[in-house]
């Protein structure tokens, strides 16, 4: 009933919808003048699996993890919602129990999987952004995933690389 290819071609579906609003978003923060002790941008995903949703959020981090905020209001310091409650894949109702049940079966590989492509996904609209023009190191992950994506190097990283 379900497959893993089905289910990653319906997220990518589900994304490309959102792809103008984040390449716009990113335009925009490509031309933000940052407070000075910003180091790098974290932007981080919000999953809700239950609802099918997600939230991109941005973070002006410091390399001790920690949010930098500014009261220089000609400076950006903080954190930007880059989307709200997104849709991410679309089921019906009735087949929700069917689909838990093949998510929990082949969970780790689609974890995994949908990372991937939230990731790809990301780096294509940073790119179609000018992301790769953007001097501060900027990476995409997941809330609490423990691993990010290094949009400069275009690879995986533990989350402890971004602080080193």
């Amino acid at each position: 009933m379900f497959s893993t290819e089905q289910y990653l071609t319906a997220i990518t579906s589900c994304l490309d919808k959102k792809t103008n609003q984040v390449i716009q978003t990113l335009q925009d923060v490509f031309t933000r003048p940052f407070a000075h002790d910003v180091e790098l941008l974290d932007f981080s995903t919000f999953i809700d699996p239950m609802r099918f949703e997600f939230t991109l959020m941005m973070f002006s981090m410091d390399k001790n993890a920690g949010e930098v905020f500014t009261e220089e209001t000609e400076l950006f310091a903080g954190s930007l919602e880059i989307i709200q409650d997104a849709s991410y894949y679309e089921l019906d109702q009735p087949l929700h129990d069917a689909f838990f049940d093949f998510y929990e079966e082949n969970g780790e590989e689609l974890e995994q999987a949908e990372q991937e492509v939230f990731a790809t996904w990301f780096a294509a609209c940073w790119e179609q952004a000018g992301g790769t023009a953007f001097s501060l190191p900027t990476y995409f992950g997941f809330h609490d995933a423990g691993m990010s994506y290094d949009l400069q190097h275009a690879r995986f990283i533990d989350d402890s690389e971004k602080w080193a």
